[in-house]
């Protein structure tokens, strides 16, 4: 067995996570993460692979209770599930993560953490908590049913004690003015905290849009914009014509083919489920196609940029 100084943990997208990442940006579509699993190794510590389709001995599953975006990291997103205190007698040493088709998505190593049960003496709920890292957080969005979401005891406890948990509130009378002031209690809604982690989430996104390596520079989409308006311009003096010929534009590479109106499709679902914006105020998009990064560069309404992968 390796020392335990040499030993690495880390986790890794499965080959069928990837897959279904690519799967879902064609097809318009979301991946929904579920489940959450846990397993003892086989008994002993080893390092993941992409091809794995799941853990090597499993020893529970259970629903997924929440899935956010790190704080300190814009690319890396943390998916938790907490295990109940009447299951264990087994030693954590795998995670898997899986969609609601139940594909492995993503599997990690961890150090050995035990689970007791009742029975031993020493009973407790564990909180898990798996890292997934992507090099372009707009490729997936993970969706959680909220009826699965699950509050450990720690959390009661902690919001029964807390004073200005709701229970204070069931002895007045609920009117507007208590209706108000629970609305504006910063103790109960968003706080400096979670606007600093916004923050942080905002800063890594305009690095992420202003890295010249990634994105079109200003002068090749200045470039471009001209070609745009030529183009525009000299079809404008057709207006002579009674019917002007109608044309298809399809960019085939790598065995893909991508038609003019499925690239547009794409960049509406970008602007409403990654940017979170409405549907109908999509007014415009300029695309610049670059096969050899397997990316399409977009500027939405004329100031959003931004790419997708194709």
């Amino acid at each position: 067995m390796p020392e335990e100084t040499t030993k690495k943990f880390g986790t890794i997208v499965t080959d069928v996570g990837t897959m279904r990442t690519r799967e879902a940006v064609l097809e318009g579509k979301k991946i929904n993460l579920t489940t959450l699993a846990v397993g003892d190794g086989g008994g002993a510590y080893y390092v993941p692979s992409a091809d794995m389709q799941g853990l090597k001995n499993e020893t529970w599953r259970g629903d997924v209770s929440s899935v956010t975006v790190n704080p300190d990291s814009p690319n890396m997103i943390d998916v938790i599930a907490v295990i109940p205190s009447d299951v264990g007698g087994f030693t954590i040493r795998e995670m898997a993560v899986l969609d609601d088709g139940e594909y492995t998505i993503a599997i990690c190593n961890t150090p050995d953490t035990e689970k007791v049960i009742i029975t031993s003496g020493a009973a407790g709920e564990v909180e898990v908590t798996m890292h997934i890292e992507f090099s372009n957080t707009g490729i997936i969005t993970f969706i959680v049913d909220p009826y699965a979401l699950t509050a450990t005891k720690k959390d009661i406890q902690e919001h029964n004690a807390a004073q200005t948990a709701h229970e204070a509130k069931f002895e007045q009378k609920a009117d507007v003015t208590d209706l108000n002031a629970h609305v504006n209690n910063s103790d109960i809604h968003v706080n400096p905290t979670t606007m600093g982690n916004y923050d942080t989430a905002i800063s890594g996104l305009i690095e992420h849009t202003e890295d010249a390596d990634i994105h079109v520079s200003a002068e090749e989409k200045a470039a471009w914009s001209a070609a745009v308006k030529t183009a525009a311009k000299a079809a404008s003096k057709k207006t002579t014509e009674k019917k002007e010929a109608t044309a298809t534009v399809s960019i085939q590479f790598s065995g893909k083919s991508y038609t003019t109106e499925e690239l547009v499709a794409i960049a509406k679902d970008v602007w409403k489920f990654d940017l979170k914006q409405k549907a109908s105020d999509f007014k415009s998009v300029e695309l610049y196609v670059k096969p050899e990064e397997n990316q399409a560069y977009y500027v939405i309404n004329g100031e959003h940029t931004g790419s997708f992968f194709i």
